[in-house]
């Protein structure tokens, strides 16, 4: 059985963590918030993020004591918004992402998975770790896909979050999925 209390703490220390690097990061107070993690089958995932929504989303495997894999999923405005922000410019001055402004993602989507792991892995008493980070833009529902299809070819279950990010009475949103085999998931949840 899913120990939901758990996982709910699991996401409080993560975006107290990540809060705190994300604000060094861009020298400006940012609020993390990842609510509440869903668990559900692959198949069930396109509605709870809105399959159709234009973004970019940042890929990384997912090593140690449990494998898969992640892809965090920015909406375009949140994705031109926090680049602005770690470039210090005026908010909407980018509206098409360079190749740095890739970069800069990708250390954001490290930043926020290296500290939810880092709070999964202290909990299993563990080791869980992110690969290299990949990115790429799209449909939301489309990028899943993508990733499922590398991955493997099997039923999965996922672990949905969904990121608050507030600075300036702004707010964005975004979302963490973690992809697991269903065995890889059980065995997490059966560990904490």
């Amino acid at each position: 059985m899913v120990n939901e209390e758990k996982l709910n703490q699991i996401s409080e220390a993560a975006s107290q963590r990540c809060t705190a690097a994300l604000s060094k990061l861009i020298d400006t107070k940012i609020d993390v918030i990842f609510s509440k993690p869903i668990i559900t089958n692959v198949k069930e995932v396109s509605p709870l993020i809105g399959s159709q929504e234009l973004g970019i989303g940042v890929y990384l495997p997912i090593t140690g004591n449990v494998t898969g894999s992640s892809l965090f999923l920015f909406p375009n405005e949140t994705s031109f918004k926090l680049c602005d922000m770690a470039m210090k410019k005026e908010f909407r001055t980018i509206q098409e992402l360079s190749s740095f402004d890739e970069g800069v993602l990708k250390e954001i989507g490290n930043i926020l998975l290296g500290n939810y792991l880092a709070i999964l892995s202290n909990n299993l008493k563990g080791e869980i770790t992110e690969g290299m980070p990949k990115i790429s833009s799209g449909m939301f529902g489309a990028m899943l896909e993508e990733v499922i299809a590398n991955f493997a070819k099997e039923a999965f279950k996922v672990l949905v979050v969904k990121i608050e990010l507030t600075v300036k009475a702004m707010s964005m949103k975004g979302y963490l999925l973690l992809i697991f085999k269903p065995e890889e998931i059980d065995a997490l949840l059966n560990a904490l």
